[in-house]
């Protein structure tokens, strides 16, 4: 899914327009209703078969609003997955780096006040070794596409996609009001494979 156009400056002030409703829009829910959500999509995962075949599964620190994956962890056995979390790597090309946790792991903020996982250089994982990535995002559409934050990390860990490859999948976690028509993608867009809300389980 590769669309060679040039974003032109309406079109960027539009998406940060956008992003801003978007984010607005999450954190005006209240508490008890974004953690209601958040298990109902979590459920909606745990039963999916693509989940229960996946032994490196990776899935992200939820905040200003975002639905929440982190029961998923709480709640199935890690003797058959081990969970990761995404590190910002110090090489830009290169996105996202992937740190396994346990219930003894130690956090530290990042630049965006996002907890990291304390771990030795040698237990990293890259993009490429996981089999399933559950993903934050702002909005979605019915095509696949995804709008995030703008800071591309996603986007550029997974760039390896296009080339036809499978693995891993790469699994959108949403409130349903998230759904926006007709997103626009840029050409360096990584669309996902699959996404999750509390009513839907979308395969694309």
């Amino acid at each position: 899914m590769c669309h060679n156009f040039q974003m032109n400056d309406s079109s960027k002030q539009n998406k940060e327009q956008l992003r801003k409703t978007l984010v607005n829009n999450r954190e005006r829910q209240s508490i008890v209703n974004q953690h209601q959500k958040s298990l109902l999509i979590a459920k909606n995962i745990a039963e999916s078969v693509i989940f229960s075949k996946a032994k490196r599964v990776a899935f992200y620190h939820a905040v200003q609003g975002e639905a929440d994956p982190s029961s998923l962890v709480n709640t199935i056995s890690q003797s058959s997955k081990q969970f990761y979390l995404p590190i910002l790597s110090t090489d830009k090309d290169q996105g996202l780096i992937f740190a396994p946790i346990n219930k003894n792991t130690q956090y530290k903020n990042n630049q965006f006040s996002i907890p990291e996982p304390l771990v030795k250089k040698e237990e990293l994982i890259n993009a490429a070794e996981l089999d399933l990535v559950i993903m934050p995002l702002l909005g979605f559409d019915l095509l696949g596409n995804r709008l995030g934050m703008g800071g591309g990390y996603y986007d550029r860990s997974f760039s390896f996609k296009k080339n036809t490859q499978k693995k891993p999948t790469l699994l959108g976690f949403a409130y349903d009001f998230q759904e926006i028509p007709n997103l626009e993608p840029e050409p360096w867009d990584i669309p996902f494979d699959m996404l999750v809300t509390e009513s839907r389980f979308i395969t694309f």
